[in-house]
């Protein structure tokens, strides 16, 4: 090759060489950037700084909840003891799993026979509570389910059992099983359908879940707030939870023996968060059945007190952040304060939605939101999540030194 092609080799070599420097100076230097995608914090959330103020019964056991949230709170050492008659709310929800009925029907009906006669006969002879019946009487399923929860037939729970069931022992059977479908981990049914056998016993945590699985039953809700009911053959029959009606008192069952001292199943209606709620109590292994009820009604009280909307995020409260591959950084804040309606205490579930941003994204400008999903007391609330200050851009040595990033 003489000197001439050489040179103009050397000369289009080099050409070559730095035309694709060029194009790839260009290219790197001015090619779009990937989105940034953001870090989020995990935020628990506290409802209050306050601890919750609860007016606890002296003795026995006790805990609060609120319908369909499950138990908010207990106070005692929660072992299985006897329920007595608080176990008919059990019946009653069994026998309406077994035999369904509408808010306005009555349901089949039961005619009573020598055998229920006996049954009545026998709890007479025990001084247990019962309603009077006879061979050939016959009353609907809902008349059965007033006479249960009403004046607290512990006859009428039996044979309304033995009538759905066909026996004492499938009802039992049935009922254990059920229970563990509510959650009641520490309750268990005896031998009978009326709590009168010291064998059914539950905690005041598993009578929170009975109550607000009742209250969620129509028939039975609209039953134990009944103060009367008139029935044939019968007459009037009056129910023993005399605090119905009374401090916004809705329900639920009354239940004293002398193996299970007084227990107090209560349901009181309140408003919080402009959503009408029911909040249940129980109270159980009470001296006597005066002594349950009364302590309830202050309990039921501050369960309401204990309620509260409460600023649970500052604005301007740093809830995640973006890093870029250069070393760039900003973080995300709320926009404004975010607040809840919530047990005192209590964690409040977030949920943080952030968006991948460019390298042009301004600040204050909106990357995503933070959210209170609705619950049982308070409608959802999102509040707008900005970018706190601009990314720095990536210098031109960066841009051409990392060609995949």
């Amino acid at each position: 090759m003489n000197q001439s092609k050489k040179t103009k080799y050397k000369v289009t070599k080099y050409g070559f060489l730095l035309l694709v420097l060029a194009v790839y100076s260009l290219w790197a230097l001015f090619r779009p950037l990937a989105l940034i995608t953001p870090s989020t914090k995990v935020m628990q959330l506290q409802s209050s700084t306050l601890p919750s103020k609860l007016v606890w019964p002296s003795t026995g056991q006790a805990a609060v909840g609120i319908t369909p949230s499950g138990v908010l709170a207990v106070h005692g050492i929660q072992k299985p003891l006897p329920i007595a008659s608080t176990a008919k709310v059990l019946t009653a929800l069994c026998v309406l799993k077994k035999k369904p009925l509408g808010r306005d029907q009555k349901g089949p009906t039961i005619v009573l026979t020598d055998a229920d006669v006996k049954i009545f006969n026998d709890y007479v002879a025990g001084d247990g509570s019962v309603t009077p019946v006879s061979a050939g009487q016959s009353l609907s399923e809902y008349q059965m389910l007033q006479a249960v929860l009403l004046p607290s037939a512990n006859n009428i729970a039996d044979s309304l059992a033995i009538w759905a069931f066909g026996s004492l022992n499938n009802y039992s059977t049935f009922a254990n099983g059920y229970i563990r479908q509510l959650g009641l981990t520490n309750t268990h049914v005896g031998s009978d359908a009326s709590g009168y056998d010291p064998t059914t016993v539950s905690t005041a945590h598993d009578l929170v879940l009975l109550g607000e699985a009742a209250m969620q039953e129509p028939v039975l809700a609209a039953i134990v707030g009944q103060k009367s009911a008139e029935l044939p053959y019968v007459g009037s029959i009056y129910n023993v939870n005399k605090l119905l009606g009374t401090n916004d008192i809705v329900g639920i069952k009354t239940g004293n023996t002398d193996q299970a001292g007084g227990v107090f199943l209560g349901a009181k209606t309140v408003e919080v968060g402009g959503k009408q709620l029911v909040i249940i109590s129980a109270v159980v292994g009470s001296t006597d059945l005066y002594a349950a009820m009364t302590t309830s009604v202050p309990l039921l009280a501050s369960a309401k007190q204990n309620f509260a909307s409460t600023t649970v995020l500052k604005a301007e409260s740093v809830v995640g952040h973006y890093s870029t591959p250069w070393g760039a950084e900003a973080s995300a804040s709320t926009l404004k304060r975010l607040d809840a309606v919530a047990w005192k205490g209590s964690t409040v579930p977030t949920e943080v939605t952030l968006q991948p941003v460019s390298g042009n994204t301004k600040p204050g400008q909106v990357v995503g939101t933070i959210t209170v999903p609705a619950s049982t007391v308070s409608a959802a609330q999102q509040v707008p999540v900005v970018l706190d200050f601009a990314l720095s851009r990536p210098s031109a040595w960066w841009r051409l030194t990392h060609p995949t990033n």
